[in-house]
């Protein structure tokens, strides 16, 4: 049995199923693992979910360390920022 998918974000805890995000349309192997909870930052949540309380960083600091590490790995892939076409 193979272990199941883990969210890419350094988190406390997460939320939801996990699924593979892919930020460039053209090239759906480009791309990471996130947790429902923190592929949401990305779409702008606008409110903590209950097991956020207790991490010391807003969502907006959350949301810009999620877009740091899909920018890392587009980078990582041999694109730019800039050829992110979906969050």
């Amino acid at each position: 049995m193979s272990e199941p998918l883990r969210c890419e974000y350094d988190c406390v805890g997460h939320r939801g199923k996990t699924d593979w995000h892919h930020p460039i349309s053209k090239d759906g192997k480009v791309g990471l693992y996130l947790c429902e909870a923190h592929h949401s930052l990305l779409f702008g949540r606008k409110r903590k979910y209950t097991f956020e309380y207790d991490i010391d960083k807003s969502l907006a600091e959350m949301r810009y360390e999620v877009c740091l590490l899909v920018i890392d790995v587009v980078k990582k892939a041999g694109y730019t920022k800039e050829d992110i076409d979906k969050n």
